[in-house]
């Protein structure tokens, strides 16, 4: 009797809440769940600040098209009261279908940008790197290693008492079969275990039965003893890292379509400069470097390049000198697409393009520049009516950039949707995750959340990674 009670609140303050915001993205993503059945969330946000859940929609024996998306997506808004004129952004993942509907809706409401989902793009990068032959018979043999050890209680105790001793502390992770990424993560968990893996494998009770006990299997015995084994292994974690780091420095709240942009670039320098060690596979490492260098072009779009390119400290950077980058003339164009798109004046645009102007140049008001491009657009310096400029800036920096958050909160839910414990319907599940989202915020006071990835540490800080930018706009521009 207490569950529609507190639906009723929550739903309340976020309608309440809802009508303050105007510069939201709106996110949607669809999964299958537990129970077989296809399922869309949407959700709005806006940068750095806790997601409101619109909605939960059970589209299962439907054929998934752009028009029924739109149809979830405009059901959804109408849930809590929101208008299209609220939003100024609509992110999701990029397959075809997805694709179109961005299209269909952006027909439909002009003034809303679109956008693919980043962190997606990053993990299927990682996914195609891992479809080189050498990288998937390595992925394999990582999941044999691991797939035996966790489900062997004996030789997992017996491997545990060897990594207390030797300070292990991390486990052998398991992956997650729609998240790439993971797979690497996974093979960063098997190398730090290389040593103790080879110390229990070399044990004679691992290889011989002893008193009718089980083995070691010989397929897993194997595997660790072979250093061709460990050697590839190295090698992919080498070649995925700078998407993995990059996955999780934009895994929160904080970040912009500048820090994306910001990522990429270094990803791709990271990877164009990678050395090549003696006992690589060079074909894993040439199939690595064409993924990244065509996922670069791929995800090199106007939108994320103009994000860089009005951050005031990597204006320099994004109208470098390097190969690909864009120029001055590119952001007039842009600059005019969108003010076109969101009805402005002919003097605005005018003014536009003069502002543009004064601001690569470093002119007052547009000297100077903090880590946060949020925050500099938003102070005092700068004239929102005589710099129609601001307007813009601030619309693009508030922009989410990923729907991350979306699987993220009614996945967690899982534990208690599973078949065997019981069959939770669509509408039980979308009141717990309206729930479970607002008592999340009231436990951590809506603070962001910066994940760590294994070994791939995120940083601590809001804001674009200044020694990042730093060394990028000094080697390769």
């Amino acid at each position: 009797k207490y569950l529609p009670g507190e639906e009723a609140r929550v739903i309340s303050e976020d309608i309440q809440r809802l009508k303050g915001m105007s510069l939201l993205t709106m996110m949607t993503d669809g999964w299958e769940d537990d129970l077989r059945r296809a399922l869309y969330g949407t959700l709005l946000a806006e940068l750095g600040s806790r997601p409101i859940v619109l909605g939960l929609e059970d589209i299962s024996g439907q054929r998934v098209t752009a028009e029924r998306l739109l149809e979830v997506v405009e059901l959804a808004l109408k849930k809590k009261g929101v208008s299209a004129k609220q939003l100024v952004c609509l992110v999701t993942d990029n397959p075809t279908t997805m694709r179109a509907f961005r299209r269909l809706f952006q027909a439909k409401y002009p003034w809303v940008l679109t956008t693919y989902c980043f962190l997606h793009a990053l993990n299927t990068n990682v996914g195609r790197i891992s479809s080189h032959p050498a990288a998937k018979e390595t992925l394999s043999v990582n999941a044999k290693i691991v797939l035996f050890f966790n489900s062997s209680h004996y030789w997992k105790g017996q491997l545990d008492l060897i990594k207390r001793r030797l300070g292990i502390k991390r486990g052998l992770k398991t992956h997650t079969a729609t998240r790439w990424y993971s797979l690497i993560l996974q093979a960063v968990s098997v190398q730090e275990h290389r040593t103790a893996l080879r110390e229990l494998c070399v044990r004679d009770d691992a290889q011989q039965s002893t008193n009718g006990y089980s083995v070691i299997k010989a397929d897993v015995v194997r595997a660790v003893l072979d250093a061709t084994h460990w050697q590839r292994n190295a090698q992919l974690i080498r070649l995925c890292k700078p998407l993995v780091d990059a996955i999780g420095n934009l895994e929160n709240r904080d970040a912009s379509l500048a820090d994306c942009m910001l990522e990429l670039i270094a990803a791709a320098q990271k990877m164009a400069t990678m050395a090549i060690e003696p006992m690589d596979d060079l074909g894993l490492t040439h199939h690595a470097q064409r993924t990244v260098r065509r996922g670069f072009h791929e995800m090199n779009t106007d939108l994320h390049w103009f994000a860089l390119f009005l951050h005031p400290l990597g204006r320099r950077l994004a109208i470098s000198s390097a190969t690909n980058s864009r120029k001055v003339t590119d952001a007039f164009r842009i600059a005019l697409d969108l003010a076109k798109s969101w009805n402005w004046s002919e003097e605005s645009a005018k003014q536009l393009i003069a502002d543009i102007q004064q601001y690569t140049n470093g002119e007052a008001p547009f000297s100077g520049g903090i880590a946060d491009a949020k925050s500099w657009w938003s102070g005092p310096l700068i004239n929102s009516k005589a710099h129609p400029i601001k307007a813009m800036a601030l619309r693009i920096f508030s922009i989410v950039p990923h729907s991350a958050e979306i699987k993220q909160l009614f996945s967690n839910l899982g534990g208690v949707q599973s078949v065997k414990r019981c069959r939770l319907s669509v509408p039980h599940m979308e009141t717990l995750g309206i729930l479970r989202n607002q008592y999340n915020d009231d436990l951590t006071g809506g603070a962001t959340v910066r994940r760590q990835h294994a070994h791939m540490h995120t940083r601590d800080s809001k804001g674009l990674d200044l020694d990042k930018l730093t060394s990028l706009t000094t080697n390769w521009t």
